[in-house]
């Protein structure tokens, strides 16, 4: 790779991480506002996505140590996808910081395999609600 293609990765790595962050915020806010508290147990389902099958899987593997993980060939032909899940435990304490944290770990992780952090969802299932990254709109920069 030249330094200018290393360059065009790089900035777009950073693109996605404030958008991924900005994104969390959002949805935090909106998480609030439905009544989630520090002590609501939410599952937590995500996806990351790369076009190298084995940097995939070596992301995947390192995220199964909190996770339950699979990798599966992509729709798009190329591509890989490796989805994880905090099901069947949950997590509890997603306050606005830790709910930015924990999407620019993703971020970091991803881009640290030649990954992309793409979508999540958290679920309340007591209640049935849901919130997921791809509800919310942000202006490309």
């Amino acid at each position: 790779m030249t330094d200018d293609s290393q360059q065009v990765w790089t900035d777009y790595y950073a693109r996605q991480r404030r958008r991924r962050i900005a994104e969390a915020q959002i949805l935090h806010s909106q998480m609030v506002a439905d009544g989630v508290t520090d002590d609501t147990i939410l599952a937590l389902d995500f996806m990351h996505f790369g076009n190298v099958e084995d940097d995939v899987r070596r992301l995947a593997n390192q995220l199964s140590e909190n996770y339950v993980m699979t990798v599966t060939r992509g729709r798009n032909a190329g591509y890989w996808n490796a989805e994880g899940t905090s099901r069947p435990n949950g997590i509890d304490g997603m306050n606005a910081q830790r709910c930015a944290d924990w999407v620019a770990f993703m971020c970091d992780v991803a881009s640290s395999y030649g990954c992309v952090f793409s979508t999540w969802t958290l679920t309340d299932p007591v209640r049935q609600l849901l919130w997921r990254n791809e509800m919310i709109n942000i202006d490309p920069e």
